[in-house]
């Protein structure tokens, strides 16, 4: 079974008091090119800004707002998909601080699952030059009316069927999921017998329909 990516596999990310990727883990290369990802590779992202990968405001204003209060002393801990084209794929993520500033993303593969094929997430696929928002939490497609629908479903909603050439994708979150994640921030300090240790939050993302290695996505 080829999930593109071993179960015991884990992908780490560090950055460092200036938000540059200083450090990707051994498994980083095998993954991005396994999943096409030739533009993630170790020498095309280190050395450069976080946010450079993160394209859509909302969701960059979120990773601020996690990366600020992981630096505080609260490790941060979600859920979300990142799936291949024949696989449902749900991954955890988990921030943790360093020294000197740094901060450590962990990325785990937690479920995987066949499904039938969404051309839509083939990176080999030709490409025109409409533009389609996937949310990187569920994998929900957002349509012109500004509702969002699984990603299996997208393409008919998107008069994609008879199509030869395939939208490009950028990174979004969907409200609910925006919604999720926001909740999580919501400051805890005052509350009794608190303390940083025990702030590892999880938020359970609307499954089943959060972050890929490929050239696709906003974000390492």
């Amino acid at each position: 079974m080829n999930l593109s990516m071993p179960e015991e596999q884990e992908l780490i990310y560090h950055i460092d008091g200036s938000d540059r990727i200083c450090a990707v883990g051994a498994d980083w290369a095998e993954f991005a090119l396994a999943n096409d990802g030739t533009a993630a590779l170790p020498e095309k992202v280190l050395g450069r800004s976080l946010w450079d990968f993160i394209e859509d405001a909302n969701v960059r204003e979120l990773y601020r707002q996690i990366v600020l209060r992981v630096r505080s002393g609260y490790p941060a801990q979600f859920e979300y998909r990142c799936d291949a084209p024949e696989w449902r794929r749900r991954f955890r993520m988990t921030i943790r601080a360093g020294k000197d500033g740094t901060v450590e993303f962990l990325s785990q593969l937690i479920r995987a699952e066949p499904r039938p094929r969404v051309d839509m997430l083939d990176v080999k696929a030709t490409r025109s030059e409409q533009w389609v928002s996937v949310c990187g939490w569920c994998q929900k497609v957002a349509l012109p009316d500004q509702s969002w629908v699984p990603v299996e479903e997208a393409a008919p909603h998107l008069g994609l069927l008879a199509e030869e050439a395939l939208p490009k994708l950028t990174h979004g979150i969907c409200p609910p999921c925006h919604l999720d994640m926001l909740t999580q921030l919501v400051p805890t300090d005052e509350l009794p017998g608190h303390s940083p240790e025990s702030d590892m939050s999880s938020v359970s993302d609307p499954m089943p329909d959060q972050g890929c290695l490929t050239s696709n996505h906003d974000e390492p």
